[in-house]
């Protein structure tokens, strides 16, 4: 399956914490119902 990413590797929990940081942030109160693919780009 990592051989089918873009990276090569499977993410890691770690991963999504900028994210997480960035939707909990004051700055984040206007994003509503948004869908955040956690996939390293391999839908793109």
């Amino acid at each position: 399956m990592a051989g089918a990413l873009p990276r090569k590797r499977i993410g890691q929990p770690q991963d999504l914490d900028a994210v997480l940081m960035m939707l909990c942030a004051n700055g984040s109160h206007f994003i509503h119902g948004a869908v955040i693919q956690a996939d390293d780009g391999h839908a793109l």
